[in-house]
């Protein structure tokens, strides 16, 4: 992926974390972001290269329950990406975003 790509794929990232949180409230969003920023030192504009720990992060603070958000996350992705989204039971928003990054190279 060159790097005029990279950005947009990252900004999608960065969207969608944005929409899924919004899910939960304005408000709640707000917690998130400070939550993440004040204990694991990411800024929420960072979460696009920071998928891993921001994955933690929301395990952390919701959960078995952080599955749903990561996968309603996953979903408007790939949505933005124009990719058919197919749930896997054991992927994490890792996985989810290393796979929508791999379908989206080179095109």
């Amino acid at each position: 992926m060159d790097p005029v790509e990279d950005v947009r794929f990252n900004e999608t990232i960065f969207e969608a974390v944005n929409e899924g949180l919004l899910v939960l409230g304005e408000s709640v969003r707000h917690a998130i972001y400070y939550y993440i920023a004040k204990i694991y030192q990411i800024k929420c504009e960072e979460i696009p290269d920071r998928i891993a720990e921001f994955h933690e992060a929301l395990r952390d603070l919701f959960g078995a329950g952080a599955e749903a958000l990561e996968r309603l996350i996953a979903k408007k992705l790939y949505e933005k990406l124009d990719l058919s989204f197919e749930e896997h039971e054991n992927w994490t928003f890792v996985e989810y975003v290393e796979n929508a990054k791999k379908a989206t190279e080179g095109s």
